[in-house]
């Protein structure tokens, strides 16, 4: 099971818990100047332009449960708990609430505040960065948001042929939890559980917000408009520090972020299943390096 970063950084490999990376980049006009600034935008603006810097603007991690988004290893997981077909939705029912209480939890042992959202339009990051703003949040989880918005889950079908029923994986609809916090590393970010089985977790950075990090820690002085540098002390140190996002050792981040928004990332599923022989080992959301 593989994570990577693109479009050239170096695979992160995991086991158990697989992470995949996307990194989205702005697009820009097809000719542009050696630097990567669009030949338009240099000519209008290069007198201007102290520099340019190459790296992450967004990255998004994609965690799962692999195997569990196949039917038939979702049925052969059931087996081994002991559950028929037909008692899927008590089941996973009772899992999702231990995953839910865990979540307010988290809340009330740090007396951040939890808010539902009644429409997934709502800008989460708009919310986030007010309570934020508001409460002074200078480090640590700023806030929990729930949202209901679809998902990639199970329902029971039956087959009229075959006379049985059987898990189809489909679009439906769940509740999600937006953990924002201020990263010590990442600055501020998010990430993203879904309460339904399979468990699937997105978590977004920022890359601007994870350098502005590195340059308070190295002591380079900048200015920032938003989410944009106008001004940097040190551009080839700032660039240096950008380029060593790339050997950046996920694993132990993310173990972190996970064992405190999702606790029960392993026991949801192997204490569930009792003795579940091998599943035990492949259904667990642990990480590991290579």
């Amino acid at each position: 099971m593989n994570a990577k970063t693109q479009p050239n950084g170096p695979p992160v490999t995991t086991r158990q818990f697989r992470f995949t990376g996307r990194v989205m980049k702005t697009k820009t006009e097809p000719t542009a100047s050696p630097g990567g600034v669009p030949e338009c935008f240099h000519n209008k603006f290069g007198s201007q332009i102290q520099g340019v810097l190459s790296g992450f603007d967004r990255v998004r991690l994609r965690g799962t449960l692999r195997n569990l988004y196949k039917p038939s290893v979702m049925e052969a997981y059931l087996n081994a708990c002991h559950v028929l077909i037909k008692d899927f939705k008590h089941f996973t029912e009772g899992i999702t609430q231990r995953v839910k209480a865990a979540v307010y939890a988290l809340a009330q042992r740090t007396q951040r505040p939890y808010q539902y959202l009644r429409s997934p339009r709502v800008s989460k990051e708009a919310v986030a960065q007010a309570i934020m703003e508001k409460d002074r949040v200078t480090q640590g989880l700023i806030t929990i948001l729930g949202c209901v918005e679809p998902c990639m889950s199970y329902a029971v079908r039956g087959n009229r042929e075959t006379k049985l029923i059987h898990l189809e994986l489909k679009q439906r609809q769940c509740l999600h939890f937006y953990f924002y916090h201020l990263h010590p590393t990442f600055g501020f970010m998010q990430l993203r559980l879904q309460s339904w089985f399979p468990f699937a977790i997105n978590l977004n950075l920022n890359g601007r917000e994870w350098l502005a990090r590195q340059l308070d820690q190295a002591g380079v002085a900048y200015r920032k408009a938003d989410n944009c540098f106008v001004w940097i002390e040190d551009l080839p140190r700032a660039q240096a520090l950008m380029r060593a996002q790339w050997a950046t050792e996920w694993p132990p981040l993310l173990q972190g972020l996970l064992q405190e928004c999702h606790p029960l990332h392993v026991s949801a599923v192997v204490k569930s299943g009792r003795k579940t022989g091998g599943l035990k080992r492949d259904q667990g959301f642990r990480l590991k390096a290579a």
